[in-house]
């Protein structure tokens, strides 16, 4: 196929399109597979920066794995994605709300355990323990809002 036809190709492919797409059934702005209270979890939560402690992939496997779920290893925010479609009741949050707890709860011990054993870093593992904290009560915030009646 030289450059003409696939030329030809693409602006029959075009005018075709915009056939199709003319009642704007096509719109872009297709609503999301999962609602924004998840993207805002992903953005409080993920981030180590923010919640204090990071998950890894292994984590996010482990923690479906415990709520009878699996998934293939993925980037990360997928992964989170797959694990969050199964909520569909406020027990299926809570029961994500649970392990997410017991990862952040864990790892916290080990800041903990740190900061004593090497006192020169507990002002460190202190500000991730008090942002551990801070997620977890965001999570409650979350479930409050979007699982409980008003």
């Amino acid at each position: 196929m030289n450059m003409k036809d696939l030329n030809e190709l693409r602006g029959e492919f075009e005018q075709m399109q915009q056939q199709i797409c003319s009642d704007d059934s096509c719109d872009t702005d297709a609503p999301e597979d999962y609602p924004d209270y998840l993207k805002a979890i992903y953005s409080e939560i993920m981030p180590p920066q923010k919640s204090g402690i990071y998950f890894s992939r292994w984590d996010l496997k482990r923690m479906a794995e415990q709520l009878d779920e699996s998934f293939a290893i993925d980037v990360r925010e997928r992964m989170f994605q797959k694990f969050m479609q199964w909520v569909a009741t406020p027990d299926d949050f809570k029961s994500v709300i649970e392990c997410f707890s017991e990862n952040m709860d864990f790892k916290s011990e080990i800041y903990k355990e740190y900061s004593q054993k090497y006192p020169a870093t507990k002002e460190i593992f202190d500000v991730k323990i008090e942002k551990v904290e801070n997620a977890k009560r965001y999570f409650e915030k979350v479930y409050n809002e979007f699982f409980t009646e008003h």
